[in-house]
């Protein structure tokens, strides 16, 4: 069953690295403990799948606001046209 779910695991981490948030890495890391799981309890398909649901759940209530606080960014970075507006400069042609 380890095999599920370390091709789980890779689907999820291939999700994540395609999308804006960083929410689908903590089923990915809840799919390799279920992994874990299932080399100590190998036929024990719904002890796993609490180990996923559990620990992916946690870890993204638990982790969400520092990911939060990490990826928030206030300073909006003005390009092309708009970042010149307000700034100085000097005319060398008329």
């Amino acid at each position: 069953m380890w095999q599920f779910w370390i091709i789980l695991s890779g689907i999820f981490f291939i999700i994540e690295m395609a999308t804006i948030g960083f929410l689908v890495f903590w089923f990915g890391i809840g799919a390799l403990l279920a992994m874990l799981v299932s080399f100590i309890f190998p036929g024990n398909i719904v002890l796993q799948t609490i180990v996923f649901i559990v620990s992916s759940t946690l870890l993204t209530f638990l982790t969400k606001p520092l990911t939060d606080k990490l990826t928030k960014s206030d300073k909006k970075i003005q390009t092309n046209a708009y970042s010149i507006i307000g700034k100085k400069g000097i005319v060398i042609q008329d």
